[in-house]
């Protein structure tokens, strides 16, 4: 039986009372349009709404999904995570360590369909903020690695077929990514996506692309529209029987 990541956090709660998120359980996955959940873990992320808005715009445009333009933003230990299936960090610095309480729900939210991608909007190498970064991994997945992504994985073909990461910067050539099973729920961008798709309110690109100007911006959009699609679509095939009984025992997959 064939499950999207949007169907599958529609049944979560229901398969899950112990979860004790109140009284929005009943909206648990319930959104019937696609958005950005932009996620605040206080100093060191960033906000870019506008962004999120130009990324929605052209996921309209270039697909059938139905979507809202308007992006959220909350914090981890908000219960409402569980409504957006694809949600965004944009960080600009070493962020704080999360609590247990968001971590868990985090773990959660990626074990029952959900899809986080962490955007390094510096294009640093190694430091503190790529340190914070993979100690969160660390938490989240305590048993697996945060990897580079292959060539071939369907991150780069979710829609567009596309050759490496581009975003306002070209510096890293691949994106790394968790993996369980034929899954990747977390995946760290490293080349500022966000700053690519940003725009002032009047429309405008907020930011130059460096080195391959608006060529390389089209290709960081077509990188945003894969992300949407992949978080949508990348994970047909679980036997929602199954993962009912993982949250029951309290497992995660």
């Amino acid at each position: 039986m064939s499950h999207s990541r949007r169907s599958l956090l529609a049944g979560a709660l229901a398969a899950a009372p112990c979860l004790a998120l109140g009284d929005l359980a009943q909206a648990f996955g319930g959104a019937a349009l696609v958005d950005v959940a932009e996620l605040d873990l206080g100093p060191g992320t960033l906000s870019r709404p506008n962004a999120w808005r130009r990324l929605i715009y052209e996921v309209i445009q270039t697909t059938s999904i139905e979507c809202s333009p308007t992006p959220v933003r909350f914090g981890p230990e908000s219960a409402e995570l569980f409504e957006h299936p694809f949600a965004v960090v944009p960080v600009d610095a070493a962020f704080d360590e999360l609590s247990d309480k968001a971590v868990e729900q985090l773990s959660r939210y990626l074990a029952y369909g959900g899809f986080l991608v962490i955007d390094d909007t510096t294009g640093t190498d190694r430091g503190p903020l790529d340190d914070a970064v993979r100690r969160l991994a660390g938490r989240l997945f305590p048993t697996r690695p945060l990897s580079p992504l292959p060539a071939d994985h369907s991150l780069y073909r979710s829609f567009f077929l596309l050759d490496r990461p581009l975003g306002r910067l070209a510096r890293h050539r691949w994106l790394e990514g968790v993996t369980v099973g034929n899954l990747t729920p977390f995946v760290y961008m490293r080349n500022d996506l966000s700053g690519a798709l940003d725009r002032t309110d009047d429309g405008r690109s907020r930011q130059a692309c460096v080195p391959g100007g608006e060529g390389q911006r089209r290709e960081a959009v077509k990188l945003g529209v894969n992300l949407v699609m992949y978080s949508l679509t990348a994970n047909y095939k679980r036997d929602q029987a199954h993962v009912r009984a993982l949250m029951l025992e309290g497992r995660l997959e």
